[in-house]
């Protein structure tokens, strides 16, 4: 059996959703090699029955008791005191509990047949209603240090109802899986999504390449 596939039977939408998921297939030759990576980027929102509304909370929490100096945005050159950030917010109207959603990035490796998931940063804005203004930095947090990563990801989560002694780690409730019903992908690698058919197909695509990763 024989199939054509007319490049000029599709729209310019389809060819980018193509694109984005032949990013993201393995190719053979790939699959079977050691090294095979992917990043991500999706945007949830935060709402208070999203794990996304308390992450918020323990993100501030934890840079209060330790200290940390965050940035606001990914390319802020200068980092600042909590307090700085609350203060230039406040001049905006907002606050640090103001975000309305938030950037995650995803890296997805595959090393010696082991499918590895990593989240590289959180990037919180504040997203106004359609048509009233452009997106708000709110809290840039670069998770790429070995140490902030498990303090807040793996040691850190939400209680389980059921169990007063137990929680459910942040790191376990902000997979890709988890939040598949509540993100929406805008990066594939340096590729921007930019249309909600290009992010349901890369969406689609990154949970079949997960699944056939996982079980491969």
């Amino acid at each position: 059996m024989h199939f054509e596939l007319s490049f000029e039977r599709l729209s310019f939408p389809r060819l980018a959703a193509l694109s984005l998921v032949l990013l993201l297939v393995p190719t053979a030759e790939s699959a079977g090699q050691a090294e095979w990576q992917r990043t991500v980027e999706v945007i949830a929102p935060v709402e208070e029955e999203l794990v996304t509304r308390p992450l918020t909370d323990s993100i501030v929490a934890m840079i209060e008791d330790q200290a940390l100096s965050p940035k606001r945005t990914p390319q802020s050159d200068t980092t600042a005191t909590l307090e700085e950030i609350e203060a230039a917010l406040s001049g905006e109207g907002l606050a640090l509990t103001s975000a309305t959603h938030v950037f995650i990035t995803y890296r997805f490796t595959q090393d010696n047949g082991r499918l590895r998931r990593r989240i590289l940063d959180l990037h919180f804005i504040y997203r106004p209603s359609a048509e009233q203004g452009e997106d708000i930095p709110i809290l840039y947090l670069d998770l790429s240090e070995d140490d902030l990563h498990q303090q807040l990801l793996a040691e850190k989560g939400t209680p389980v109802r059921v169990n007063e002694v137990a929680f459910r780690s942040f790191k376990e409730q902000l997979g890709f899986l988890e939040l598949q019903d509540e993100a929406t992908v805008v990066r594939i690698g340096d590729q921007i999504v930019r249309d909600a058919e290009e992010a349901a197909a890369a969406k689609r695509q990154v949970l079949r390449t997960l699944q056939t990763l996982t079980y491969e």
